[in-house]
């Protein structure tokens, strides 16, 4: 027998409307967390539907987690748990605050089986696909060799990491954009017209934009 919340999220998805991608950001437009509940809400009232959302306090050392519940009239109920990534900058409640927005927005979307993609182009475009070109130029002699990095520099960035951070880029103004682009380039030897979002793809990467994110 189907249960009584599976109907209902049948009929939700009937109901739904879309999710306009209204607020700006430098290189395009998405869809914020006001955008996405502003299209779910109606449709999941009318539909005896409910999905709140707290938190879970942490252990000493260790992040909170966001409880996210889908909710029916019958007494059904679908939770997901998902641990916060909040960061480490110089203001811990505008961290924290950040992290609750996106991570909100992320989890409302998917226990819901929604999509409300980021529009971006620039230098934050997804990376275009792989096309026969001319050999780079040899690169030039660098003036003095960086410290090594250690090997778990080189693990390879998870893709909701990698879509995190190019959505907190495109947040910034265009000055600080273009400062930090400038600093991922010169860190990572990149040319002038290289585009960054084709290069984040290590936690090395990750953790130094998450650095030069922390001072704006």
């Amino acid at each position: 027998m189907t249960s009584e919340l599976t109907k209902a999220l049948c009929g939700f998805y009937k109901d739904v409307s879309v999710i306009h991608k209204d607020a700006k950001a430098q290189y395009g437009k998405f869809a914020d967390l006001a955008s996405v509940l502003t299209a779910v809400t109606p449709a999941l009232a009318k539909n005896g539907l409910a999905c709140p959302q707290t938190f879970e306090p942490a252990a000493e050392g260790q992040e909170p987690f966001l409880i996210t519940t889908l909710c029916h009239t019958s007494g059904e109920t679908i939770q997901s748990r998902l641990p916060m990534v909040v960061g480490k900058g110089r203001n811990v409640l505008h961290d924290f605050g950040g992290s609750v927005t996106y991570l909100r927005r992320y989890a409302l979307l998917a226990i819901l089986g929604l999509a409300a993609d980021v529009d971006t182009d620039g230098d934050l475009g997804e990376p275009a696909p792989v096309t026969k070109s001319k050999p780079s130029p040899a690169p030039q002699p660098k003036a003095a060799k960086k410290q090594e990095a250690p090997a778990s520099a080189d693990l390879p960035l998870s893709a909701d990491d990698r879509k995190l951070l190019l959505t907190c880029m495109q947040e910034l103004t265009k000055d600080n954009l273009g400062a930090v682009i400038a600093a991922f380039r010169q860190e990572f030897s990149l040319s002038d017209d290289a585009k960054v979002s084709n290069e984040i793809t290590t936690e090395q990467h990750a953790e130094f934009l998450r650095a030069q994110l922390a001072r704006y």
